[in-house]
């Protein structure tokens, strides 16, 4: 339940209006009375109801859609695809791009809570083996969540609609096996968030059941971007000169060591072969054309919106429930096929 001015002022010892203005910022308030009514504020994640106060009832045919990022295709069209979905269900979208800062996604959240959306997807920022630096059980209690991409153990009992992101990793190592590579290399996005983890994990096992290791001086962050791919490759090959082949688990860092690698003078599949992680549009028609671990991000997209949508009209409705949704290969010459 959301605190109010009210509950706020009693508690404290003070009058609404004074509650008010500390919020408001309407009027100087004495140092202390201030300290302990933002003391409180903070402690009961209390945020202005704006539009409450317009609202006849609690349905505001709006969704939020909050992502820590989307630097590369695989994203913006599962942002396209919710956007999509929720215009076909006659609701509004309200996006935002949190760039992978926890303090600004609790902002977010809580002022999404405050205008009343009637339900949150949400791809959250904070690393997978860490505890959540924020509080959600004030957000939870009050607002259908549902995840999407990644997953975090504070939303254990919200609906997740994820990729097979163990499968994608272990698929690509099984088929730079097939093409008998032995040393292999990694380039990541973003450290210990679910997908990552879980595609560095089947990568692993597949080289296992074959006596082999991923060491970890095999693995580098290209953090998403052409140039950070671009960076990371160079580093993996002038330390890693033996390696052969290269997993890139996002499609801005493909390009990018597909760019290093030229500069390096190695031949595409020849000297070294390249698996990467979403199909962008080029990928068919460079120059050699791309293999990727794909799944259609318009699916993930879709699906995610209607499990919210099932939320709002069915509170409790498939509260825990997790969609794993199959990825596939899809095999050109970049990997020696």
């Amino acid at each position: 339940m959301r605190i109010t001015m009210k509950e706020i002022a009693k508690e404290v010892g003070v009058s609404v209006t004074t509650v008010s203005h500390v919020i408001n910022g309407t009027k100087r308030i004495s140092e202390p009375t201030y300290n302990k009514i933002m003391e409180c504020v903070k402690r009961h994640n209390y945020v202005p109801n704006y539009s409450a106060k317009n609202l006849r009832n609690s349905a505001t045919k709006t969704a939020g859609l909050v992502v820590p990022s989307f630097p590369d295709s695989y994203v913006t069209r599962y942002i396209n695809s919710i956007s999509k979905r929720a215009k076909e269900m006659g609701y509004s979208l309200l996006f935002v791009n949190t760039d992978e800062d926890t303090d600004y996604e609790e902002e977010t959240l809580k002022l999404l809570n405050a205008k009343m959306v009637d339900g949150i997807i949400l791809a959250p920022s904070a690393k997978a083996s860490k505890p959540l630096p924020y509080d959600v059980t004030f957000l939870k209690d009050s607002m259908p969540i549902v995840l999407i991409s990644r997953r975090h153990e504070a939303f254990d009992d919200c609906p997740v609609v994820i990729q097979d992101d163990y499968q994608a990793g272990y698929d690509a190592a099984t088929h730079l096996l097939y093409h008998n590579h032995e040393n292999m290399g990694i380039i990541y996005a973003v450290e210990d968030i679910s997908p990552t983890n879980d595609r560095i994990r089947g990568f692993e096992d597949a080289l296992k059941e074959h006596g082999l290791k991923l060491p970890s001086n095999h693995i580098y962050q290209g953090y998403a971007t052409v140039e950070g791919g671009k960076k990371a490759v160079r580093k993996l090959l002038e330390n890693q000169p033996q390696i052969t082949a290269i997993f890139t688990l996002n499609d801005s860092m493909t390009i990018g060591a597909i760019s290093a690698l030229k500069e390096m003078n190695k031949k595409v599949p020849n000297d070294v072969a390249l698996i990467g992680f979403g199909d962008f549009p080029s990928a068919a028609v460079m120059d050699p054309p791309i293999t990727n671990i794909n799944l259609s991000p318009d699916i993930l997209g879709q699906t995610a919106f209607d499990l919210l949508l099932n939320k709002i009209n069915n509170p409790g409705y498939n509260k825990s429930k997790s969609v794993h949704l199959p990825t596939y290969l899809i095999t050109r010459k970049s990997c020696g096929c």
